[in-house]
């Protein structure tokens, strides 16, 4: 079972929060950061063409330039042709400082596993991260039989 997260935030302030939370946090779970939707849905594409292993959870934020996070959502969805892991299966978290009811609820048709306002307090960030990291975890060992 493959314990990488891939998160994808334009926001470079926002990955170094991430990045030492994870730190702190002492997960066993190894982070790709990404700046945009677009290079992680390329290289999640290309993975799943290769039949490589795909992340265990996809964290994006909404709002960014070029493919938001509602966009990247749809199309790792969507069917994949000639792709030998699906890259629907990936359970996928939408962040953003401020999201309309409209954008939640598109974002839950999309196929989102949870939108999560970020938290501007860093000690809620802090358990805001750990809450959703741990019951990813959670997930994996009742999935892996663990």
């Amino acid at each position: 079972m493959n314990r990488e997260i891939f998160i994808v935030d334009d926001n470079t302030d926002y990955q170094f929060i991430f990045f030492k939370l994870l730190k702190e946090l002492n997960t066993p779970y190894s982070v790709k950061f990404f700046e945009n939707a677009k290079t992680l849905y390329q290289h999640s594409l290309v993975l799943s063409k290769q039949g490589a292993e795909l992340p265990s959870l996809i964290v994006s934020d909404f709002n960014m330039p070029g493919m938001n996070g509602l966009q990247l959502l749809r199309e790792l969805k969507k069917p994949v042709k000639d792709s030998v892991a699906p890259l629907g299966n990936i359970p996928v978290i939408i962040m953003s400082n401020a999201l309309t009811e409209q954008q939640i609820v598109q974002c839950y048709q999309a196929g989102a596993n949870a939108v999560v306002l970020k938290p501007i307090e860093l000690a809620l960030m802090r358990k805001t991260v750990s809450s959703i990291f741990e019951f990813w975890l959670e997930r994996d060992k009742v999935h892996s039989g663990g």
